[in-house]
Formats: C-alpha cells, structure tokens, sequence
C-alpha cells in the first residue's frame, strides 16, 4: 500500500484496515473498547498496562491472521517516512497553518505528531510503543505543538484518544449506513462516511488533538466545511487503495461485517437444494463475500449458501457455515429433511389491519375498564402504524444549484402514505368508533443532510387538499438537526413554500452565548407570503450545550425570550408568526430573592429565562408579591408555548392597548381562562389560588392533551376545607392537585387565598416540565 500523501488521515483508515486484515473485532464501541479501554475516547489517557493490554491482542490477531505481513509492511513504511522527502503528505492541512507560525521547524513538529499517529495504529508489540513514548524528538515536538496552538498539553495518550475516538465515528457510520455501502460502486458514499467521522471528531474539544486541529482552522477563519475538504483530499486517497486491492466500499462492510455474529438468516426449500440467505442489521449479505462450508452426517454439497442433500439421502444432521475473510460470521446445526414438494415457510405476521379486526371483537365483548384498556391499545398500535406508513424520504428529491437547496415534495409519495395511512384509520374506526380522533397523523418529510444554508421545500395544492380531506395534521420537514411541523389548514390551504436559512447570530443575540445558528423562516401560501398564524409552526433547533445551562436556553428574536423545551440536542419551541430566532442561554439574576432562594430560587431563574415572568423594577422580582390574572395568564401562555398573535377576546376591560391583551388573548382562545363575569375579565385582581390550578389544569390540556379524570377527585379528600371550593372549579383543583402542581398547607387547599409571585413561579416552573 502506497503511504506517500496519506499520512494525515492514518489514524481512521488505519483503524477500519486493521481491524480487518487482523481479525480484531470492530463495532459501534470501536476497537479500544472492545479490547477493554472504555475509556478513551472519553478523553481519560489509558494507562500503560491498558494499552498493553490492546497491543497483546492486535499481535496475537495478526498472527493468526492471512495479512499480517501486509501490517507489518506498512507500518514499516510509516516509520521510514523522512521530513526532508515526505513533507508534503501534510499540505492539505499546512494549508490552514497561520501565516505567523507557518515556517519549516514548525511544518516539522506537525509532520512529526501524524508519523507518530501511524505508526501508534500500527504497533503491535511493546517494544514498539516503548520506543515511541521514549523518542525525545517526538516529546519535544508534542509540548512545541501545544505551546503554539495554546493547548494545556499534547501526550502520546492524547494521539491514542484521538485514534479511537475517530475509528468510533467511522464504524457508527458504517454501521448505520450498511446498505447504502453495499450498492455504493464507486467508493464516494465511503469517503463521505470517513469525512463525517473526522467532522464528529473535531467538533469533540474535550480531545486534545481535536483541539489543536480546531486551532489551524479558527486561526485562518476557515469554515469547518473549508477545512474538512482540505483534509478530505488526502481521505480519498486512503480509501480507494485498501490493501489487496479492496475497494474502499467492500473493505468498509466487510470490516463492519467481521464485527457481528449473524444471528438473522432465511432459508427456502426448491427440491432437494437448501439456500440460506444471511442478514445483518436487515441487509443482505452478497455471498460474493463469504466462503460456505457444511459438515455432517449426511452427504451434502453448499455452495453460495446453497445446500444440496446426496441424491440417496432424506434426512440427516449437517453443521453449515459461512465465512468472511477466514472469520466464522455464521453458524447453524440443521435436521435437513428433503421432498419433493416444496416446506411450508411460517405464517407471515398479520397486518395493522388484521390486528385492529381482531382486537374489534374484543372491544365488542368487553366492558369498563377491560375495554378502555383494549380501546387504548387499538389507538397504540394504530399510532405506531401511522407513524411508519408517514415516514416519507425525500432526499433524493433535494436539488443544491449555486449553494440553494430546493425540494418538490413527491406527489407519488404522499398518495401512497395518505392512502394507507387511511386503510389504518379506517380499521380503528371501525374497532372503537370515535377513537380516531385520538390520532395525530404527520407526514414527516426526511430530507437527509442537506449541503446548503438556504433550504426551500414545495408542496403543490394538490397535496395539501388530499392531506386536508384525509384528517393529516400537518407536515413535518426534517434536515441537518433541524425540523418543522407546519399545520394543514387556516393559513396552510393552498400550495407552499416554506423556506429556512440559517447563519451565525447577528444584533442582539451576537452578544449573548448563542446555542444555535440564527434561522431564518418565510412561508408563502398560494403565492403570498404568511407571517402570521393562528395554528403556531412547531420547530426543533439543534443546538450545542457545550458549556451552557440547558435549563436555561431560550428561543430569542432580538428582543423577546420565547422559552422552549428542551430535550435530545434540540429546543422545540411553537412559533405564532416569523423572525429570525437563535437559541441563547439566558441568565437572568434578582437583588430580592435570596429569603425564597432554597425552594423558590432555581423555579424562578428557570423560568425567567424562558421569558415566562419577569422582574418589576430596579431588577426586583418581589418573590412576596401578589399576582394578578393578568400576569398569571401571560406566565402560563409563554411557559405552555400557547402563543397566538391572530386570538381574540370580548372583555370589556381588556384594551388592544394593554401590555396583558395578547396573553389574555390567547388563553380566552384556547379556553384557559373565563371572566369573573360575562363581559369583565377583572385583569388586575389578584388571582386566586383555586383560579390558579384550574387555568394550569386548562393550560395543560390545551397544550399537552391532558384531562382532569374522575380518579383526580379523591385527591380533595386530603383536605379539610375542600367543601369551600367553588363547584365549577373542583375539578381543575383535583388535578392540580393530584398532579403536585399547586400543593395545599396543613391539610388545606385554601382555595380563595392568593399566591405570592415566587409561590406562582415554582407552579409555572412545575407546568412547564410537566410529563403527563
């Protein structure tokens, strides 16, 4: 194998190479950890027992393996690379040295650390890592490296971590995207597996060497996708000259392959001949890559997993086995038994369809909670049945012309998912009439990763009606972390685009400690461009938490905090009409709140950060302050995400004017809130604390679809003044209370006292994080 150039990326190909000349079992835990150091990549140095520990199995390995010289060979080549001949197999990354540093002593150091790389991943006895840690030239080199890209140090170890953590990325990615390997001819999908990992890598800054890399590129203003192409035109080099003239897309699977035990397999029967099919993760394996064997009792033949009974026999016991690059994959002790007709396979499994049927006559036949619980499993398996037949792929369809992405939504497509989607609901109806409307149904759009900042997704009028006419909710589109869901019908009635840019924060949000690009959304409905909306457009933001509170990160606009959950390395937050929005930890402290500090003190900073409460003056939050409804119901809007800049209300005390109208609005709109008569809404009387669990039981039903239960009742019993609580309010207060949301006080609820405003910030806080 050629090495000239390709010392830069050493430590992935050499790690993916190895493991499958050697024979040592690679997996989504990587090699280390197979071998026992779970550490590594997590950025802990292993010891000197440790890495002795993995080089005893890489020799033993390559001893029993075919190749072993092949490695031997290489890492001979690695060690025989001279500075004076070879320096130009770092270029692609000199490329990005800073002008001030960039001269030959400090070329030399790099060139040194990406030798000691290689020949690290290729060591396979201790006195070669001996003489390694022991090179005073490579020590020096490593502290002199570190001094100039302003690391704290730069080890060996730390080459080890690095190594690991990118053979880590690599195999997960190979591991994921099996199938598409195997149809991939050229080689181009493993190369873009392989970058993807080194990318995963350098975002990674726990890792030493992950952050010196990061320093070439953040001192020469580099994009990350400028710098991976530097290093991906030495990645294609590696990859497509594996030994024994593998291609690279072979020699990935059948590195990732050798990891696995099949333990999924196929057989049918045509006369006498017995064929296995084997799959892994779902994908069939080409038997062009495996070597079959059988041994036994009978006299049978197998080639390409194709086993054939002895013309005289027609029964017997035979071991069948098949191998891949000499590693036993498969194994299974079979009774063949042979006819002349044809075994009968196993039934396949029933339909969605089928099942929904069958549970109909049990719905028929039972009563109480026995059928509650029968309907509830209906809608379960209904769900979960629409929510596969709603998976949509779509990035085939995503067009990137002059740097702007573009999708038409497939028509073809969306009739096919809407019409099974409908069989389903049609079977649940039919089960538990009714019960349909517990279902949710979005077509979820995947458009994969998308090579652009500018993303434009259309869908024709067409397919909004069919979607309309057949109950769907709404569409979601999905791309690079980032997806929406925008509702079918209101606004969205007609053919649209939608369109989301995403760039670094600008204005306000420059200044704060952004989690998230800025993005950017704009919507056009027949040709007109929407900005407001009466069903808000739910939107998942990936953000990086490195360094931040995830508790406190907030969707922000420039000038207003509109909260967000967060959950999975995303913030969804629901949008009521467009800005440009970028996640933002938001640190908001008070002069006033120490006294409430121990129990009030972290609800409070929570949800200020979210935008959900807000000071007084002076940066005073008055923790003993009373509430009015007023502020109880802009607290419990934005906490819920219950936005809706197009509501209404007909209080006759409630101005357009008045700071209060919108959150007054949108909780009159989604049924929250009642006036005390039937034209006053009274915004500036202090709430109640009966007022105040029901508006949080609305709220949570508005928002999540929970409902008060007729089992909430008994949690009154608990209190000795619960004959006090208004009729119409006892069963928001059940709730309330069944769920810990408003608590009561030596055995009573005291229904018509008031909540101090540090009481109603620990009850929004607990609102907010409310599971159901």
């Amino acid at each position: 194998m050629t090495v000239r150039k390709k010392l830069v990326v050493t430590t992935i190909a050499a790690s993916l190479v190895a493991g499958s000349l050697a024979g040592v079992p690679l997996s989504n835990k990587g090699l280390a950890q197979q071998l026992g150091l779970s550490n590594i990549a997590a950025a802990a140095t292993p010891t000197e027992d440790q890495f002795m520990d993995r080089l005893d199995a890489i020799h033993d390995a390559l001893i029993a393996g075919k190749d072993a010289q092949s490695v031997r060979d290489l890492r001979t080549q690695i060690g025989a690379l001279t500075f004076a001949a070879d320096n130009d197999a770092i270029d692609p990354l000199w490329a990005y040295v800073p002008a001030p540093v960039k001269n030959d002593t400090n070329k030399e150091l790099l060139f040194d650390t990406f030798q000691a790389l290689g020949s690290i991943m290729y060591s396979t006895r201790n006195e070669e890592i001996t003489a390694i840690r022991s090179d005073a030239d490579l020590q020096a080199a490593l502290v002199q490296l570190a001094t100039i890209t302003g690391t704290t140090k730069l080890t060996v170890n730390d080459l080890l971590a690095f190594v690991d953590a990118v053979e880590t990325a690599a195999v997960e990615s190979v591991q994921t995207n099996l199938g598409d390997l195997l149809d991939d001819e050229s080689g181009s999908l493993a190369v873009a597996l392989i970058k993807a990992g080194v990318n995963k890598v350098l975002d990674n800054n726990t890792l030493e060497v992950s952050k010196v890399l990061n320093w070439f590129k953040d001192e020469t203003d580099a994009t990350k996708e400028e710098f991976a192409d530097g290093l991906a035109a030495t990645l294609e080099n590696v990859t497509t000259e594996l030994p024994a003239g593998e291609a690279a897309t072979k020699a990935l699977v059948v590195a990732f392959v050798r990891a696995e035990t099949v333990n999924s397999f196929t057989t049918t029967d045509s006369g006498r001949t017995h064929t296995y099919t084997l799959t892994l993760k779902g994908i069939t394996i080409p038997n062009a890559l495996l070597t079959w064997s059988a041994s036994g009792d009978v006299n049978v033949e197998v080639v390409a997993g194709k086993v054939t009974l002895a013309s005289t026999a027609t029964t017997g016991t035979a071991v069948i086995q098949a191998k891949l690059q000499g590693k036993v994959i498969f194994e299974k002790s079979d009774t063949l038994t042979y006819s002349t007709s044809p075994i009968v396979l196993p039934p396949t499994p029933p339909t969605i369809t089928q099942v929904l049927d069958e549970l109909k006559g049990k719905i028929a036949a039972a009563t109480g909670a026995e059928k509650d619980k029968l309907i509830q499993e209906a809608i379960d398996k209904a769900a979960a049945a629409v929510a596969e037949l709603a998976k949509i792929d779509a990035k085939g369809d995503v067009k990137v012309v002059d740097g702007k992405a573009t999708v038409t939504v497939s028509s073809s497509a969306i009739d096919s998912a809407i019409n099974e989607i409908a069989k389903v609901i049609a079977a649940l109806k039919a089960a538990a009439p009714g019960s349909e409307a517990a279902l949710k149904v979005v077509l979820t759009i995947d458009l994969g990763t998308v090579n652009s900042k500018d993303v434009s997704v259309g869908v024709n009028s067409d397919i909004v009606k069919k979607a309309s006419a057949a109950g769907v909710f709404g569409f979601n589109f999905g791309f690079n972390g980032f997806s929406a869901t925008l509702p079918v019908g209101a606004e969205i009635n007609d053919a649209f685009t939608f369109n989301v840019k995403n760039n670094a924060p600008a204005g306000p949000a420059a200044s704060l400690k952004a989690a998230s690009d800025a993005y950017d959304f704009a919507l056009a409905v027949g040709g007109k461009e929407v900005h407001e909306f009466s069903n808000p457009i739910e939107v998942n933001i990936p953000v990086n938490t490195t360094g931040v509170d995830k508790d406190l990160l907030t969707v922000f606009d420039g000038t207003t905090y509109y909260g967000g959950v967060y959950h999975d390395g995303v913030i969804t937050e629901k949008r009521d009409h467009f800005s440009t929005y970028v996640v933002v930890e938001n640190k908001v402290t008070f002069k006033d709140t120490n006294k409430v500090k121990a129990w009030a003190g972290r609800q409070i900073e929570v949800m200020a950060a979210k935008g959900a409460i807000q000071g007084r003056a002076n940066g005073a939050f008055v923790p003993n302050g009373e509430v009015t409804r007023a502020e109880f119901a802009k607290m419990l809007v934005r906490a819920l995400d219950l936005d809706n800049v197009l509501a209404k209300e007909g209080f006759s005390d409630v101005n357009a004017a008045d700071w209060f109208a919108p959150f007054v609005a949108a909780a009159s709109e989604a049924g929250i809130i009642k006036g005390r008569t039937a034209t006053s809404f009274e915004p500036n009387a202090t709430i109640t604390r009966a007022e105040m669990a029901v508006m949080v039981a609305r709220g949570l039903e508005a928002a999540k679809g929970v409902k008060p239960s007729a089992e909430d009742l008994k949690a009154l019993d608990a209190f000795k003044d619960a004959g006090t609580i208004n009729a119409s309010l006892k069963d928001g207060v059940a709730f309330a209370a069944n769920n810990g949301l408003v608590v009561g006080d030596k055995g009573k609820f005291n229904p018509n006292a008031t909540a101090t405003r540090a009481q109603a910030a620990v009850i929004i806080y607990r609102a907010f994080n409310f599971k159901g």
